[in-house]
């Protein structure tokens, strides 16, 4: 193991939004300092070279010290990405992000229309919601600064049947990734009522087929994690179970403890 395409550095558990399909709820409160972010970052760069550390949530703009651990990580060698909800996404900000050393910013869009979004928990617990409109000024202008864009979509029960082929168009992503909601239970927590089967799956994949994009049905075992404690996550589980601690345990030790899925892994990342 001599490189490794990309690791996501969850950086909170904290969110503004209550999706419903989320797999991401590991209860942990507390977010770890930058300063032990750093630490975890050199651990992983003592033992692999990565072409990208991506940082995500819960929704990672909520994490105050965001730019000072993306200068490092970038200071590092590394391009840096981010995934979020774009709710607090300004100008501003994809300015400073820009300063900072992100490469990509990608945003969660799994709807285009506010009914939907709501259902689906991508809303404030006031009812809050990113709008179209906002969220389309936001991605051109992500594109004016010379920041590749990303768009997520996650297909749940809620919207395997919605149209946003216009909403995509005017975007205009580098890439759009549709990934099939995966399952996660726990003792407090499960999104059963938002699974669908492959056919379901098939369903929004024809209905926006004339698009460029990359469709993920499997995440299990295919990505590596690192939650808000800094817990490397097996991420093959139903519960991202954690493997090893990364601010006590060097990182190819953990790693070798992982049930980790190489040849999927790769094939994510180039296609």
């Amino acid at each position: 193991m001599n490189e490794i395409n990309v690791i996501n550095l969850k950086l909170t558990d904290a969110c503004n939004y209550q999706c419903g399909y989320c797999f991401a709820k590991s209860g942990i409160k507390k977010a770890l300092s930058c300063g032990k972010w750093k630490k975890i970052v050199d651990n992983i760069f003592s033992a692999v070279n990565v072409d990208r550390i991506n940082l995500l949530g819960g929704e990672p703009l909520l994490y105050n010290e965001i730019a000072d651990l993306a200068n490092y990580i970038h200071s590092r060698g590394s391009k840096v990405s981010i995934i979020t909800n774009g709710f607090y996404l300004t100008n501003d900000k994809i300015d400073l992000l820009k300063e900072c050393g992100v490469s990509q910013i990608g945003i969660s869009i799994d709807s285009s229309n506010e009914k939907t979004l709501r259902k689906l928990g991508r809303c404030s617990k006031t009812g809050d919601i990113l709008n179209p409109k906002r969220c389309i000024s936001l991605c051109r202008y992500i594109k004016e600064k010379g920041i590749s864009l990303k768009i997520n979509t996650v297909v749940s029960s809620l919207n395997y049947t919605e149209d946003i082929n216009s909403f995509i168009k005017a975007a205009s992503p580098d890439r759009w990734k549709i990934l099939k909601s995966k399952k996660y239970e726990d003792s407090l927590f499960n999104n059963l009522d938002q699974l669908i089967d492959d056919q379901q799956f098939d369903v929004f994949i024809n209905c926006h087929k004339s698009l460029p994009h990359v469709a993920e049905r499997i995440l299990s075992c295919a990505y590596i994690m690192i939650d808000a404690s800094g817990n490397l996550i097996d991420t093959g589980s139903f519960e991202n179970i954690p493997v090893a601690n990364l601010l006590s345990t060097n990182f190819t030790d953990a790693f070798d403890r992982l049930d980790f899925d190489y040849e999927t892994y790769q094939a994510r990342y180039a296609a």
